[in-house]
């Protein structure tokens, strides 16, 4: 939701993709993690890594929402939400297979 003059120019192309990735793969590892390690609602455990998907490509596609209705300069882009739910598909996975061991 910052606005687009903070943020730094990079030359990387794409290089904003590789950051929405990068951060839901982060989210997903904590959000598994956080998941599964909690015992009040037993409930939760059941389609976990569907449940966490779903919620943070909602979470994902509600700050895309809110950039294109709440600010002058940041727009809605497909291409963000889509790296969104990527990362957090690889980072729930990568999660699952770190907790197994």
């Amino acid at each position: 939701m910052m606005p687009a003059h903070h943020i730094p120019h990079v030359t990387i192309p794409q290089f904003d993709k590789i950051v929405h990735t990068g951060i839901y793969i982060i989210f997903g590892i904590l959000t598994y993690y956080g998941w599964t390690m909690q015992t009040s609602f037993f409930g939760l455990h059941r389609k976990t890594i569907i449940k966490i998907i779903v919620l943070l490509s909602a979470y994902g596609l509600l700050i895309e929402v809110m950039q294109e209705a709440l600010t002058a300069d940041r727009h809605f882009e497909w291409f963000d939400e889509l790296a969104d739910i990527a990362g957090s598909v690889i980072g729930v996975l990568m999660a699952k297979t770190i907790i197994k061991r």
